[in-house]
């Protein structure tokens, strides 16, 4: 986090996640989730959930949850060692795939071969998803459109609108909202 954040967590025993992603994920927080997390979140230690409207709350929360949209938020880091110099600088756009092959010495194949075997994705979708991750993050901090669109190398304001709602389904304004 690079600046001040609100931030709530809840603790589920593991019978009540069984329906709950089972992977690390970022979704979209409805307001109805929202409303429901704080009471949660500040609830007594010793609340019992399993009556009255705590049981309630609980059951909205995980229900919620289960219908949430996940946002492509995850990004696996290759850890071969001719990479590092490409995780060196995170904040600073990673290289076309014809740039990173003169930086490295490697085929496109070989990068692509470590790409998929250590992340699960080729580098350029790597790529794509660090662009997004990057113009969340700046967009998130107060960066305008035109300073992301400069910054993550699109050639016009529109061109990184376009990419951004491919990505997320939403502009980057609403995205914000």
């Amino acid at each position: 986090m690079q600046q001040s954040v609100d931030y709530r967590s809840i603790y589920l025993v593991p019978e009540l996640c069984r329906e709950l992603p089972q992977q690390v994920c970022v979704i979209e927080v409805s307001p109805l989730l929202r409303a429901v997390l704080e009471p949660m979140a500040t609830a007594d230690f010793d609340t019992d959930w399993q009556q009255g409207k705590f049981a309630h709350l609980l059951g909205l929360c995980l229900s919620e949850i289960v219908e949430a949209a996940q946002q492509p938020m995850l990004l696996p880091l290759p850890r071969d060692k001719r990479l590092l110099p490409l995780l060196a600088t995170p904040e600073r756009l990673p290289p076309e795939l014809q740039v990173l092959e003169r930086q490295i010495g490697a085929s496109s194949r070989t990068i692509g071969r470590i790409f998929q075997r250590e992340t699960g994705m080729s580098y350029q979708q790597w790529r794509q998803q660090w662009r997004l991750m990057r113009a969340m993050e700046l967009l998130a901090t107060g960066r305008s459109l035109s300073y992301c669109s400069f910054e993550l190398g699109f050639a016009s304001d529109s061109a990184f609108i376009a990419f951004f709602k491919a990505m997320t389904g939403s502009t980057p304004g609403q995205w914000l909202k």
